[in-house]
């Protein structure tokens, strides 16, 4: 199998950008772009705390899915054709020796049954939002504001709304996963390299120069490849932050207003839900990060083992160039502030100490 990430592409990249899909999407967003406003508004008009800390969970999370959903579409011909050039230069695994190709396997056995973990919250959400279980006045102030408005046409809009909003929330994972699947497709061809690199010392002085000329051009073609990506989240990060604090500070705030109220289960069942979907969303981007500034780590931690002190000058100064190519490190950055590991978890640490002190601040503690 060349593809052990076969079930994320198939789902978010193959099924995303369909052409009845996209038809679709389009239809959803200007249909939610409209509601969102008509909603924003009739916040504003009616504006009190109380009826914020009702509805403004759900407002908020509307826009991060609106924009993840806008990206999505925007963003449509660069997925393509970075799916395109992937098939041109790409080495396969069947390619690899057995003990890397079981190394593979394993590692992306361990991704994907944590990405089933990430889409059961989705997957989980959208069924607590399904019209069976009740309706959303509780928690949404679209049927509030559709009845005000519309009044007789009321339930149309209202039923488009519920049935659609599963798309919304689907795209609400679906660029994260995007980005994150061409992440892993350039960890697995960096495992790929590597082992190129370690079984370049078993060659011949000539042999030894066309290996490393093969592993340099490979190198040089996935940090273009991936520059691409990289290149559109340096530009999107500043304002997925500002939507993720706000969002990630909403929900862990309005979990914690509703706790000991009177508001149903399902209610705080939804609220949970959406918390827990915008955690794995920041989970998803910080495991990019990472994985994208351990590339280049790896490598050069791989050419260090080379024994290069036998090569000829030729080779070695081939040696250095390589070398030289992988101390930049790869990074989704935005001014101090970098994608990985420790800015996930300053994330939830920032989050949980301002919902805490508008939850006390509330309360009047």
């Amino acid at each position: 199998m060349d593809d052990p990430f076969i079930f994320i592409k198939k789902i978010f990249i193959d099924y995303g950008y369909s052409k009845p899909l996209n038809y679709y999407n389009r239809l959803v967003f200007i249909f939610h772009t409209c509601s969102l406003t008509l909603e924003s508004y009739f916040m504003l008009k009616n504006f009190s705390l109380d009826f914020f800390t009702k509805y403004g969970c759900a407002l908020i999370l509307s826009h991060y899915l609106l924009l993840s959903q806008f990206v999505t579409l925007l963003n449509k011909e660069l997925i393509k054709e970075l799916i395109d050039k992937r098939g041109r230069f790409f080495w396969t695994i069947d390619s690899s020796a057995p003990s890397v190709k079981n190394q593979i396997l394993k590692k992306s056995l361990k991704f994907n049954r944590k990405y089933y973990f990430v889409l059961f919250w989705f997957v989980a959400l959208e069924v607590t939002l399904l019209p069976i279980w009740g309706d959303l006045n509780e928690t949404h102030l679209s049927p509030q504001v559709y009845k005000t408005y519309f009044e007789t046409w009321s339930p149309f809009f209202y039923y488009f709304y519920v049935f659609s909003f599963p798309l919304l929330a689907y795209h609400g994972i679906g660029f994260p996963a995007t980005v994150f699947y061409f992440i892993l497709q350039l960890d697995l061809q960096k495992i790929l390299l590597t082992d190129m690199v370690l079984r370049i010392p078993d060659s011949g002085q000539e042999a030894i120069y066309e290996n490393m000329c093969l592993c340099i051009s490979q190198d040089k073609k996935l940090k273009k490849w991936i520059a691409r990506i990289q290149y559109l989240l340096k530009k999107l990060m500043a304002l997925y932050i500002c939507v993720a604090f706000l969002c990630l500070i909403s929900v862990i705030f309005f979990i914690l207003s509703n706790l000991t109220n009177s508001r149903s289960i399902l209610a705080k069942s939804r609220f949970f839900c959406a918390g827990m979907a915008g955690g794995v969303v920041l989970y998803t981007f910080c495991e990019s990060g990472q994985l994208l500034m351990d590339y280049t780590e790896d490598v050069f931690s791989t050419l260090t083992q080379c024994p290069w002190y036998g090569w000829n000058t030729k080779n070695r100064k081939l040696y250095v160039m390589f070398m030289q190519n992988t101390q930049k490190p790869l990074i989704i950055n935005w001014g101090s502030v970098t994608l990985n590991y420790s800015f996930g978890g300053s994330v939830i640490k920032n989050c949980c100490s301002y919902a805490l002190v508008f939850y006390k601040l509330r309360n009047g503690q």
